[in-house]
């Protein structure tokens, strides 16, 4: 990477593992962003970035233009799947090897497996096409959780995991070859809190529930899913949240590509989250100011909790 503007202005700043990286993972959810505004992003930000999802409106997108948004991304190191919708309809619709197939000729090469859509529950054909994806070489990643609690074998409630059930789904994508698994992001803000006053309050039952999860499954392996399509404060609040809970390592998902920074530097904790008093006010800073110029080892655990 070319010399950053800290570095040229003799500061420091959070280690951040470089990429390839295996933990701290940050992954955008595309929308249809047009192809340019994405080269223009990741000639800023593509360091910051690891993973991209290309949703299913992109199939209404000319191919071509297509095969140049997946080479942009992956020019910068950043790897590409399809939303786990596309390969929902292609089984559906009996065609799940043939889209995966497609895929791989296009420079996919990850994939994730899901049912958050369908009604289908078959695991033994979810397993053969999950062995199928690594046979093409794809890295597989499973998601755990859907979208309405309808249906839902994760959850006892609208607000509480079962949580044996929850840990038996992801051990089983894992068990099966996929390299980590989604934790659905409705799920988790049902769960955990929508706004920061929510967050606070659930704090010893919503949150509790998600360290717990994270213990037996083991942090590295979930990536957690923060909805783009929530207010802004909101999105901030969670992701906040996720960075207080687990320092800033921890994996973050469904990220809109213009809030890369944002992220980035909400994991470092020079950005400003509001809604959480002396938590969210600049906790990088403050540590380094409390340090005599150097931040502790665990900066985002050291303010505490106004009583």
């Amino acid at each position: 990477m070319a010399q950053s503007f800290q570095d040229y202005l003799g500061l420091d700043l959070h280690p951040r593992q470089a990429k390839p990286r295996s933990r701290g993972l940050t992954m955008v959810i595309d929308i249809g962003y047009a192809t340019g505004f994405v080269e223009d992003i990741l000639a800023m930000y593509g360091h910051l970035l690891d993973v991209a999802k290309l949703t299913e409106l992109h199939l209404t997108v000319p191919v071509q233009q297509l095969r140049r948004k997946v080479d942009a991304y992956k020019k910068h190191g950043v790897r590409v799947q399809p939303g786990g919708i596309i390969l929902e309809l292609g089984n559906a619709q009996n065609k799940g090897v043939q889209t995966l197939e497609r895929l791989h000729e296009l420079g996919f090469d990850q994939v994730e497996f899901s049912a958050t859509a369908s009604e289908a529950s078959d695991w033994a054909r979810e397993k053969e096409m999950l062995s199928a994806a690594k046979q093409l070489g794809f890295e597989v990643i499973g998601e755990v959780g859907r979208k309405f609690v309808e249906g839902d074998t994760t959850r006892k409630s609208e607000r509480e995991l079962d949580l044996d059930a929850t840990v038996a789904e992801m051990q089983a994508y894992l068990n099966a070859g996929a390299s980590k698994v989604y934790f659905e992001g409705h799920v988790y803000r049902q769960v955990v809190g929508n706004t920061a006053d929510e967050i606070l309050a659930r704090e010893k039952t919503g949150t509790a529930q998600v360290v717990e999860l994270a213990r037996r499954i083991g942090q590295d392996k979930i990536m957690f899913e923060v909805s783009g399509q929530m207010p802004y404060l909101q999105r901030r609040a969670q992701q906040f949240w996720l960075v207080r809970l687990f320092g800033p390592e921890v994996n973050v998902a469904n990220v809109r590509l213009e809030e890369i920074q944002i992220l980035e530097h909400t994991r470092l904790g020079t950005w400003p989250i509001f809604g959480f008093g002396p938590l969210g006010d600049h906790p990088y800073i403050k540590s380094a100011e409390r340090g005599k110029g150097v931040a502790s080892e665990k900066w985002w655990l050291e303010t505490k909790r106004a009583a």
